[in-house]
Formats: C-alpha cells, sequence, structure tokens
C-alpha cells in the first residue's frame, strides 16, 4: 500500500521497515526489529511475533534460547540457536547464580 503524506513525503511499507531496521551488522537485527524507530528499547522477533522491553541483548537470548532474561523463541531453527548463542556469547557476561540465603 503506496500512499502520500501532506508534506508530500511518500509512505510506503518498504519505508516503515527500513525505519524499524537497525543499520547494524550484529545477527541480533537479522531475527528482530524496532517497534518503534524513537525506543530502541523495544524490540519485535521476528520469529514468533513477541515484543520484548531490554533492547537487542535481551532478543538474542530469545532466538538462543538462553535461560533468565528472556523466554525461548518456539519458532527459532537449530541454525538461528547456534547464530544468535554465538553473538550472544561474545557480548553477554554470564554472571553466577546469586546465592541462596
Amino acid at each position: 500500500m503506496t500512499g502520500t503524506t501532506s508534506s508530500g513525503e511518500l509512505n510506503t511499507m518498504s519505508e516503515i521497515e527500513m525505519s524499524l531496521k537497525r543499520k547494524s551488522e550484529d545477527v541480533g537485527w537479522k531475527y528482530n526489529a524496532l517497534v518503534n524507530p524513537s525506543n530502541v528499547d523495544k524490540v519485535k522477533c521476528k520469529l514468533c511475533g513477541k515484543v520484548f522491553s531490554g533492547g537487542i541483548y535481551r532478543l538474542k537470548q530469545h532466538t538462543a534460547h538462553v535461560k533468565g532474561n528472556a523466554t525461548p523463541c518456539n519458532k527459532s531453527s537449530d541454525e538461528v540457536k547456534k547464530k544468535s548463542n554465538k553473538a550472544c556469547s561474545r557480548l553477554c557476561i554470564k554472571q553466577p547464580p546469586k546465592p541462596v540465603n
């Protein structure tokens, strides 16, 4: 669907999609997209449609099935899990579990 705004700007789905895509080579953006370009902490999984707060870090955990901060994506393939896990392990510092008192 293509339309024109009152200011004469072209408003197409591809322009909207591009505004929600980050200009980054991070593998996380291959499987996820911004919900709102002005809020980089709200990210949506392209595989299952789930929306998260916490940015791309949490979504990489979601697609990689890393337990703790995000529920696992029920639509991520083994290949997606492997790529996301590799990207996550480079950036994610695994903290030891908190002691139980």
